[in-house]
């Protein structure tokens, strides 16, 4: 119990603005997100025992995971709800720190969060691939095409990530090793440095006259923190009982389904492409990573961090609203307003 408590002062600073731990300050959206990522672990490390990176192995395993093992189609479920779940929170996150403002004056903390994003959806596109049936076989093979349209370095990045020229089984030996490996070293690595650049910083962004107001971090922060979590976790565990991880038939690189989408958080992209090959995946692609990392430096309002939508930030706000909604757009056509041949479909 001492170990953790000195563990948990380590995390915090000793006290707080009240104001922080106000619920519309922040939404709970980090400690949501570190709930997933918690559970993403505890369920990943459960499955990597059962599970054999193989093409002739690979998709048995799922079915002996779901229907063999004692609560194994659960814990798949839990898996599968908190990877979608991470990657919806770490948008909302992000845009929750751009409406505030909260990253003037902790850049290096932006550009940390903008590498977790990349490796949360890096993360779960390796993983899209590992029951190896139809679906995901396909949906890899379309989103490492997507790879392909990067000016100059775009087919080298693709033979990497494939192993080859096409999906094989040293792309199923390579997904798994990024996913069950290199990435969760590195979102324990930049999680750490996010965290401590937090703590380094005094704790969360607020206006100089709200610092004033301060509590203890014990217990205010610690209950704050644990409620969230709890909240988040029992969410996680009622959606895993309704809803079924898919594993659809058996991978077959003879016969592609019609249409063939990427992952959903990719699909958008898919969505782009399909209206211009330049514009949809070099141009769009490299002036969304562009403004992402430089809008903190391009910020020149005066207002202070930690302020909902101050009125000196209406124009990039609207800007980041834009980006987002025109993003989320792109994603609903393409995931399901597209039939065979990528024709326009009414889905109701």
């Amino acid at each position: 119990m001492s170990a953790k408590r000195n563990f948990l002062h380590h995390l915090h600073p000793p006290q707080v603005c009240r104001r922080t731990l106000e619920p519309t300050a922040t939404l709970g959206l980090g400690i949501a997100c570190l709930t997933c990522l918690a559970v993403l672990f505890v369920t990943g490390a459960t499955l990597f025992l059962y599970y054999v990176p193989d093409p002739e192995r690979a998709y048995e395993r799922i079915l002996h995971i779901t229907t063999t093992l004692r609560y194994g189609d659960f814990i798949r479920n839990l898996h599968f709800i908190a990877a979608n779940a991470l990657a919806i929170l770490i948008f909302a996150h992000l845009a929750r720190v751009f409406f505030t403002a909260a990253y003037k004056e902790r850049y290096l903390n932006w550009l940390y969060g903008l590498v977790l994003l990349g490796l949360v959806l890096f993360g779960n596109f390796t993983g899209y691939l590992l029951p190896w049936d139809q679906v995901a076989y396909w949906a890899i093979k379309v989103g490492a095409s997507l790879a392909a349209y990067l000016p100059y370095i775009g087919e080298g990045v693709q033979r990497f990530f494939l192993g080859g020229t096409d999906i094989g089984p040293e792309t199923l030996l390579r997904s798994f090793a990024f996913h069950a490996g290199f990435v969760p070293l590195m979102l324990v690595v930049f999680t750490s440095l996010h965290l401590w650049r937090i703590r380094k910083d005094g704790g969360l962004a607020a206006p100089a006259e709200a610092r004033k107001q301060r509590l203890p971090a014990a217990p205010w922060l610690y209950r704050a923190e644990g409620a969230v979590a709890l909240a988040t976790l029992g969410t996680l565990i009622a959606l895993s009982l309704i809803i079924d991880a898919p594993l659809h038939e058996r991978a077959d690189p003879v016969h592609p389904p019609n249409p063939a989408k990427a992952p959903w958080y990719f699909v958008g992209f898919q969505e782009m492409v399909g209206y211009s090959a330049f514009l949809g995946g070099v141009a769009a692609p490299a002036a969304l990573l562009a403004f992402f990392t430089l809008a903190p430096l391009l910020d020149r309002t005066r207002s202070e961090g930690g302020i909902w939508f101050a009125r000196d930030r209406l124009a990039l706000n609207l800007l980041f609203a834009a980006v987002m909604v025109s993003q989320i757009a792109f994603i609903v056509i393409g995931q399901w307003f597209r039939g065979k041949n990528w024709a326009l479909i009414w889905p109701f």
